[in-house]
């Protein structure tokens, strides 16, 4: 873009001359000194007079007191400027006092578009204030250049998918207070009272996988921890066993060899008939047994006597071997027949 070419004295003059008298009108006054002033018809020729006057006047200055007076007067039209500005902007729509936001109402909501997240973070209405409403304003309104910029941040994070739309309340505030962007603290009052949790997804990510390593590093410790329990208890059950099977080994050793000398041997028919008739002899001669009676009752008191020297003997027993005893009597002597 080309440079304007710098102000002459002529240009000074006549701007300075045109902010005191606004009708008056110079066709070869420079832009670069400010808006051009039409001089309004049927001006008088006192008008005139005084104009022509007022440029005499500034002519016959020394040169710095007549670029002081320009200095001044370019800032009193710049502050002009900026309280005309500042007027426009307060009476513009969306910085009217209807158009702050119900954040009762917003923060009940289960997501926003970007479009609303934006003009909540201004504290502002969007059923009032959107992009289409606030974009022909761009070049002349601090709110709206404010917005157009915030809105580009937004629309360049959904691309990296940091937020969406719509988007969560809570993921929305999160990435506005991670890239320091303000918003009003009743807005995100409301939306936490809410339960809603105001963090980065991102972050929210990290912690579930986090949460989520732990509680498989933990399970698998305990599996792991499991095994090693069981490995244990097999291990004891099989040296139990293996001492076990040692144990009926060495018995089933002891048993197949043969007896010690102590070991008591089967009776022999002599020893056997000896034995009969010493029990038959002592019962005939120490009892007085008949044995020709069938059912003797000496048997019983031969039992007693028994128990009575701590042996204990059943009496069919004792019958038993009376009666088998008996046999190997003379037959003059043994039960009748």
């Amino acid at each position: 873009m080309a440079n304007l070419p710098a102000p002459t004295l002529k240009d000074c003059v006549n701007y300075l001359v045109v902010r005191r008298f606004p009708f008056a009108r110079f066709s070869d006054y420079p832009p670069s000194l400010g808006s051009r002033r039409v001089f309004e018809d049927g001006f008088s020729e006192e008008d005139r007079a005084k104009v022509e006057s007022y440029r005499t006047e500034l002519n016959g200055l020394p040169l710095n007191e007549l670029m002081a007076r320009l200095n001044d007067e370019r800032a009193k039209e710049a502050e002009e400027n900026r309280a005309k500005a500042e007027r426009e902007e307060q009476e513009r729509s969306f910085n009217q006092p209807y158009a702050l936001a119900d954040f009762d109402h917003w923060s009940r909501a289960a997501h926003w578009t970007l479009d609303e997240a934006i003009a909540l973070s201004f504290g502002k209405a969007p059923e009032l204030v959107s992009w289409e409403r606030v974009k022909p304003y761009i070049g002349v309104s601090p709110f709206a250049a404010q917005y157009a910029r915030r809105r580009d941040l937004a629309l360049r994070a959904a691309q990296w998918q940091q937020l969406f739309d719509p988007v969560l309340p809570g993921i929305f505030l999160a990435w506005c207070k991670r890239t320091d962007i303000p918003i009003p603290s009743e807005l995100e009052a409301a939306v936490t009272a809410r339960g809603i949790q105001v963090a980065d997804w991102h972050k929210l990510y990290e912690d579930s996988q986090a949460a989520a390593e732990k509680s498989n590093k933990e399970w698998a410790e305990f599996v792991q921890k499991q095994r090693d329990d069981w490995s244990g208890l097999v291990k004891g059950r099989d040296e139990l066993i293996a001492s076990l099977n040692a144990r009926i080994t060495e018995l089933e050793a002891q048993l197949s060899r043969p007896q010690d000398h102590g070991a008591e041997k089967p009776l022999g028919t002599r020893e056997r008939d000896s034995l009969l008739k010493l029990v038959i002899g002592m019962a005939i001669g120490g009892y007085g047994f008949d044995p020709k009676v069938a059912r003797s009752e000496k048997p019983a008191e031969i039992t007693s006597d028994l128990a009575a020297n701590g042996l204990t003997l059943d009496v069919d027993t004792v019958r038993k071997w009376l009666a088998q005893a008996r046999e190997l009597l003379p037959r003059d002597q043994g039960v009748n027949s």
